[in-house]
């Protein structure tokens, strides 16, 4: 059987989840909460309205930013290997994929050739939808991941690219050259990702809009929701209203 088990997720604080693999193929849908997502050496944010794929044997590990509703699904290796993505893939979630979830999700779901077609359809239509950006790729270079991880943990840190070069030990050209090459992104690109991905962790643990805007210290509270909107096509008080309804 394709389908193995779906277990719904309920968690009312902040917990984190270790690295670990399965032969399964999982699905996790997030319907309340933000979750963040470590994999393949990179940081994937998974806000309320998404839908993630961890292929069979890839380590994983999460961090579930304070209270947070949602449900896994997991697949046999065979199914998953033939029908999903190779990689790790967060989509947001289709008016088709949340209908089908629902279908599944039923307490008396379809079986035999009904689920096998319904999955097929949800297996195309997820592959069709575009990954969502909020990822945020580690570097390697061990310097460079502990500048990264360091601002990981302090995402208001102004620390400039001197400061930065200086406090691990290298030039800043060469800072600048190797973490383009290790992330594909410059630091300041690497660092506006960051701090949208702090900005949902702490607006759903109840931090106002002004508050999270100004101590992640962007310009204006205007500036920080026209950049929220290009993100996630909405404005930070709507967005939190999704997990609500």
């Amino acid at each position: 059987m394709s389908l193995r088990e779906i277990r719904p997720i309920a968690h009312e604080a902040a917990r984190e989840q270790v690295p670990h693999a399965h032969a399964e193929g999982q699905l996790f849908t997030v319907k309340s909460g933000v979750v963040s997502i470590e994999a393949g050496g990179g940081r994937w944010l998974m806000p309320t309205g998404c839908i993630g794929w961890v292929p069979p044997y890839a380590s994983h590990g999460a961090h579930i930013h304070g209270a947070m509703a949602g449900m896994s699904l997991y697949f046999d290796e065979a199914w998953s290997r033939a029908a999903m993505p190779e990689t790790l893939k967060v989509v947001r979630l289709s008016p088709l994929l949340a209908a089908l979830l629902d279908t599944l999700a039923q307490a008396e779901p379809p079986c035999g050739p009904v689920l096998a077609h319904y999955l097929a359809v949800f297996a195309d239509d997820f592959i069709r939808q575009p990954a969502q950006t909020l990822f945020l790729p580690m570097p390697q270079e061990p310097r460079l991941l502990r500048m990264a991880t360091a601002l990981l943990a302090s995402p208001d840190d102004n620390t400039g690219l001197d400061g930065w070069a200086a406090r691990i030990g290298m030039a800043r050209r060469t800072l600048t050259r190797h973490f383009q090459a290790d992330t594909g992104w410059s630091l300041a690109q690497w660092r506006q990702q960051l701090r949208m991905q702090a900005a949902m962790e702490r607006l759903v643990a109840g931090e106002s809009v002004t508050a999270v805007a100004l101590g992640l210290g962007y310009a204006s509270v205007s500036s920080f929701i026209a950049l929220f909107r290009r993100y996630t096509g909405t404005t930070p008080r709507a967005y939190l209203a999704l997990g609500k309804d």
